[in-house]
């Protein structure tokens, strides 16, 4: 590296030649400030210069992953010169060229003194050889030894990496937690909770308060029981997207927080608000909203829940789709489309003229045999639905002979 000769050794901790290298190095925009402040020892020294420079967004990656370009090969395939074998992790291995740090560091002794890495000022460049050095000891994910040291390590990894990792304890994601805000990090975050609640994990409020602070990209992964403790600004902040892999379990719960944070709005605005939720949605909030004549476009109405849509009548349906109400034909096949025109009569779905069919004929009732199966306690042997039965059969059997 060039600083290898502009630069004298580094004294001790603390030193001006310490700290005009942290200055340096923060300039050339190689170390976040995060490291830095990790690395300064003497209280007061840094610290006015440094709150400048964090409350300045432009100091935050990605922006400042530019580094001296350098070609791989020359990392590769060199022997480690004897002297320069590292026995530890401290300030001289700043001055290792790439190739250095890649033959003369072990990912063993990455692993062991992890804390000691998050207190040097490493350049982006660096971090990189030692995530690799450790992605080749760890090939199958790192263990929980190490995760609850990785501390601003964190920062250099992906979610592909939090996949692999094993249980972890609820400390280790609370201090990951902690090391990832105000570095846009919500697909790691995502990532985290995601590998820690598979593990049968729990969080606790004080770490659900503490995920407010990150897009909501891990909505699904929590259970309902969590999600009733979800701070009311996460509904706010989520999109389509983050809600899509949620179960009818899930929607449940978020549909009435989504309802109560957005109830002093109305029409479309409400409308535009509620979107994401409305698949926790009942059926007496869909004729409520089918009374406002919103104008609900086919795509939500596919995301509603069929035992929620499929009472709705076919007056209340015309309301509540609109000029939209002409895609139910190109939607028929689909659920719950597909239920809701099975449980209509069909001269009331013909009175739209979109061609619907599929509905309950002219002179049929539907009787419903779920009540008499969950009296008798026995198996179904029917499948759960309406059974239609012919009136003029019925009747003829009532006429004496």
């Amino acid at each position: 590296m060039a600083l290898q000769a502009a630069l004298p050794p580094l004294g001790s901790r603390g030193t001006p030649t310490h700290c005009s290298l942290l200055l340096l190095l923060l300039s050339l925009g190689w170390v976040l400030p995060s490291r830095v402040r990790a690395a300064d020892s003497r209280p007061g020294v840094m610290t006015p210069w440094l709150q400048g420079t964090t409350r300045d967004q432009s100091w935050q990656r990605p922006e400042l992953t530019v580094l001296l370009p350098r070609d791989r090969r020359d990392t590769e395939k060199k022997a480690c010169p004897p002297e320069r074998r590292a026995r530890v992790v401290d300030e001289n291995l700043v001055f290792y060229e790439p190739w250095e740090l890649e033959a003369c560091v072990d990912g063993a002794l990455l692993a062991a003194q992890m804390d000691r890495v998050n207190t040097v000022p490493f350049t982006y460049q660096q971090l990189g050889v030692f995530k690799r050095k450790l992605d080749e000891l760890y090939p199958q994910g790192y263990p929980e030894s190490l995760v609850r040291h990785l501390g601003y390590f964190f920062l250099e990894l992906t979610p592909e990496d939090i996949h692999k990792w094993n249980a972890m304890s609820l400390e280790t994601v609370k201090s990951l937690l902690e090391v990832s805000k105000g570095h846009k990090m919500d697909a790691q975050v995502a990532a985290l909770i995601a590998r820690y609640l598979v593990g049968r994990g729990q969080l606790d409020k004080a770490t659900l308060d503490t995920l407010a602070a990150f897009h909501p990209t891990y909505l699904c992964f929590l259970s309902p029981e969590q999600l009733e403790s979800v701070h009311p600004s996460v509904v706010w902040a989520a999109r389509p997207p983050d809600l899509d892999a949620c179960r009818p379990a899930q929607m449940d719960v978020l549909y009435p927080k989504a309802r109560l944070a957005f109830q002093n709005m109305s029409g479309s605005e409400y409308l535009e608000k509620m979107k994401p939720y409305l698949g926790g949605a009942p059926t007496e909030d869909l004729r409520a909203l089918s009374r406002q004549n919103i104008s609900m476009d086919l795509a939500t109405f596919r995301t509603l829940r069929p035992e929620a849509v499929v009472p709705l009548t076919v007056a209340e349906v015309r309301n509540l789709l609109g000029p939209n109400l002409v895609g139910l034909k190109t939607a028929r096949e689909g659920s719950p489309v597909r239920d809701w025109i099975s449980r209509q009569r069909q001269e009331d779905l013909d009175s739209l003229g979109l061609g619907l069919r599929g509905g309950i004929p002219n002179g049929y009732l539907v009787v419903d045999l779920s009540f008499r199966e969950a009296l008798s306690g026995g198996a179904r042997l029917l499948r759960p639905g309406p059974v239609l039965t012919a009136v003029p059969t019925l009747l003829w059997a009532l006429v004496p002979n």
